[in-house]
């Protein structure tokens, strides 16, 4: 069948990011969107190497093609419907004037409470919106962000930082079929009517509260250690996720949240959690099995760390957040070099006196803009967590400080004039040395955020989790809390995680399937 190029352009409110065309019809490839041999496998926030990371790595204001996504600065001139296209291409119209048909809307958590940045959001050309399930857990198409778009995305947009979104030259009719995806959540829903020549507005569309929660559903494949200074496992009910995705069994297909109980951590799911050194990252294989990982400070010196599973689980496409007393897998070890100056994780004392001020930061170390913290500045404003990027900080550790000669990405830093100085959110992007495509670009495949604060509903620290005695998760959860304004940040910080990785320095582009996609069957 002949192949021609469709129109296709992508918004991302102020950023207007574009998104070029691909072909209408042709053979799938185990992306959804073809083969294409010269695709990326991702990028960094975080992580300096060789391939060029917060310390020294070159910052570009927009940029090649990354992540698998082609080239995204390419973007042809709209075409008519009519002559060669297929499914909701035939329902694409010009508008007078040289405006197009529009549909807009804001992207919330599961819960409904806070906007949600960097979301695609999609309309699919195949029949009936078809999509392909999203494997979960680590395996081999996890460093290409091709693996997770499906369907033959034909009109596409990025949420902003308000959550808003705007897709421009969008098919008109009955029963539209709308994606909104970040990373492996995912959800479709159908519009019943699009306006031709019109903005049709959505208002708010949740992220799924489950794997079920609306046509296509996905969320990730989650592991959570809890700890006896913190309750990750709790935030994850007060940002939405339905408490029936819990279990304290590795092999419940059906949950997508499992608990592991890490040592001094005294909550558990029903039925009892494994201990996370001997069944969580004990082997690459167990780790595997998961998305995104989460590790509750243990309240003491991590037991049994391994940081050789961690690091193996990094590069093949994991993704970690790590809080204080994990350190004990990345600090001075020789899987993770040159991370951050970890010195003050071993001298014992690590507490400061008293609440303190963090400082997202906007520009990276070398001087040149950090879109994803201006990104998260902005975002904390808008959810009233923070002013001008002063983010109050109740419980805060100093053990790890990112310098310019480290290969780490610092987030938020203890404000100026603080003593000692201390990185309070970093992260980094695995694999170290990663390969870089032609344009320069390293291709990075998994990440490591690390936290040196306890969030506000932490357990051991008078916080609101597991009152009354009852240390059951999520059973003992205030699920219904309103986020705090340092778990506010964790949100943003965990749906980041979530997300393909993109370069540092560079502001996300929505995904571009390779020439030849293929449609969902």
């Amino acid at each position: 069948m002949k192949k021609r190029a469709w129109c296709i352009v992508g918004a991302v409110g102020a950023l207007a990011l574009l998104v070029g065309a691909w072909g209408c019809s042709s053979t799938k490839g185990p992306s959804g969107f073809g083969p294409n041999e010269n695709s990326s496998s991702g990028g960094g926030s975080g992580g300096g190497g060789s391939g060029g990371g917060s310390g020294g790595g070159g910052v570009v204001d927009g940029g090649p093609g990354f992540g698998g996504f082609g080239d995204a600065g390419y973007t042809p001139p709209p075409q008519e419907a009519g002559v060669g296209c297929t499914n909701l291409q035939c329902q694409v119209h010009s508008c007078s004037g040289g405006g197009s048909t529009t549909i807009s809307g804001k992207v919330m958590d599961p819960a409904g409470h806070n906007p949600l940045y960097n979301v695609v959001v999609y309309i699919p050309n195949s029949k009936g919106g078809a999509l392909d399930e999203i494997p979960i857990g680590v395996n081999g198409s996890s460093c290409s962000c091709d693996a997770l778009f499906s369907g033959e995305p034909m009109a596409i947009a990025l949420t902003a930082a308000d959550g808003t979104f705007t897709i421009p030259n969008a098919p008109d009719g009955a029963n539209i079929p709308l994606v909104v995806q970040i990373g492996k959540w995912r959800k479709e829903i159908t519009i019943s009517n699009v306006a031709q020549c019109k903005d049709n507005p959505q208002g708010n569309i949740p992220l799924p509260k489950n794997h079920t929660d609306g046509m296509y559903a996905s969320i990730p494949n989650m592991a959570v250690s809890t700890g006896l200074a913190d309750s990750l496992e709790c935030l994850l009910t007060r940002i939405g996720i339905d408490e029936a995705e819990y279990s304290g069994d590795p092999n419940t297909g059906s949950a997508r949240v499992h608990v592991f109980q890490g040592s001094g951590g005294n909550a558990a799911a029903n039925p009892a959690s494994p201990t996370s050194s001997t069944s969580l990252w004990d082997s690459d294989q167990d780790l595997e099995r998961y998305d995104i990982v989460l590790l509750s400070c243990e309240g003491s010196p991590t037991t049994g760390a391994n940081s050789q599973t961690i690091s193996d689980y990094v590069t093949k496409g994991g993704r970690v957040f790590g809080e204080h007393y994990h350190y004990a897998f990345f600090a001075n070890q020789s899987q993770f070099p040159n991370t951050a100056d970890w010195s003050q994780a071993t001298s014992g004392k690590d507490s400061y006196p008293g609440a303190i001020t963090g400082q997202v930061q906007t520009t990276l170390l070398n001087g040149k803009p950090f879109p994803e913290g201006q990104a998260l500045q902005t975002w904390l404003g808008n959810v009233g967590a923070a002013q001008n990027g002063a983010l109050s900080i109740g419980v805060a550790r100093h053990d790890a400080l990112v310098g310019a000669s480290n290969v780490s990405t610092p987030w938020i830093q203890a404000s100026s004039g603080t003593s000692p100085m201390s990185s309070q959110y970093f992260s980094w992007d695995m694999p170290f040395n990663a390969p870089v495509n032609d344009a320069g670009v390293p291709q990075y495949c998994g990440r490591v955020v690390f936290s040196d604060l306890h969030v506000s509903g932490s357990n051991g620290l008078g916080g609101i989790d597991y009152q009354n005695g009852n240390t059951t998760v999520p059973a003992g959860c205030a699920n219904t809390a309103t986020l705090q304004a340092d778990e506010d940040a964790l949100e943003f910080i965990l749906f980041d995680l979530s997300s393909c990785i993109t370069p540092v320095g560079y502001p996300p582009k929505p995904p571009m399937p390779p020439p030849e996609a293929g449609t969902a069957q």
